[in-house]
C-alpha cells in the first residue's frame, strides 16, 4: 500500500472512530510534532546562518520538546556540523523506532495507537516523567493493570475484624534442657 493510500485510510479511520480520545491524541501529537519540527528548522537555519565564518556558532535546543537521544548526540559538541547532522539522524532514528515499536505494534493489536504514541513520544515533556517510565508502562500494561485489579479486589475483600496471619503472634515453645548423664556401670 502506498503512503497516500495509507494516509487516506488513517484519515477515514480517525474521522469515523468510535474512540474520540484517539482523534484528540492525533491532534495533540500533530501540533506537538509540527512545533518540534518548526523549532528544529528554525534553530538549524539560525545555526547555519550564524556559523558562516564564525567558529563559535552553536545549535540550541531551547524551547524544544526533543527526545533525549537527539539532545545527547547534539550536546557532544553542538558547535560542529557533524554533531548537528548526527543529532538530526538520531531524531529520524527515534521516530522510526517509535513507528516500529509503538505505533505499528498498537495498530496490529488494535490498541489506541495515537494515544500510546503521544504518551511515549511527548508524555515525558508534558508530564515531566522520564521516557522509560512511559515505555515500561506501555510494555508491561497488562501486568500493571492486573496488579491494580488485584489490589482493588483485595481492598474490597478486606475485613478489619479478621487479622492478617502476619499480625497473629506466634506461640514459641520453651526449650527444655536435656542433660545427659554418663553411665556409671
Amino acid at each position: 500500500m502506498s503512503f497516500k493510500e495509507e494516509f487516506k485510510k488513517e484519515q477515514t479511520e480517525l474521522l469515523k472512530s468510535k474512540r474520540p480520545y484517539e482523534t484528540a491524541a492525533f491532534l495533540v501529537f500533530a501540533v506537538l510534532f509540527l512545533q518540534q519540527m518548526a523549532f528544529l528548522v528554525y534553530r538549524l537555519w539560525n545555526f547555519l546562518k550564524d556559523s558562516k565564518g564564525a567558529a563559535t556558532a552553536w545549535f540550541s535546543t531551547t524551547s524544544m520538546t526533543t527526545p533525549p537521544l537527539f539532545s545527547r548526540v547534539l550536546f557532544i559538541d553542538n558547535s560542529k556540523y557533524i554533531y548537528v547532522y548526527l543529532a538530526i539522524f538520531a531524531l529520524a532514528l527515534w521516530y522510526f523506532l517509535i513507528y516500529l515499536l509503538v505505533w505499528n505494534y498498537c495498530k496490529k493489536h488494535g490498541y489506541a495507537k495515537w494515544t500510546w504514541t503521544l504518551l511515549v513520544v511527548f508524555g515525558p515533556t508534558i508530564l515531566f516523567m522520564p521516557p522509560y517510565i512511559f515505555y515500561a508502562i506501555y510494555v508491561f500494561r497488562p501486568y500493571f493493570f492486573r496488579f491494580i485489579k488485584t489490589v482493588i479486589v483485595e481492598y474490597k475483600a478486606y475485613d478489619p475484624s479478621v487479622p492478617f496471619k502476619e499480625d497473629i503472634p506466634e506461640v514459641i515453645e520453651e526449650e527444655k534442657e536435656i542433660t545427659l548423664q554418663p553411665d556409671n556401670d
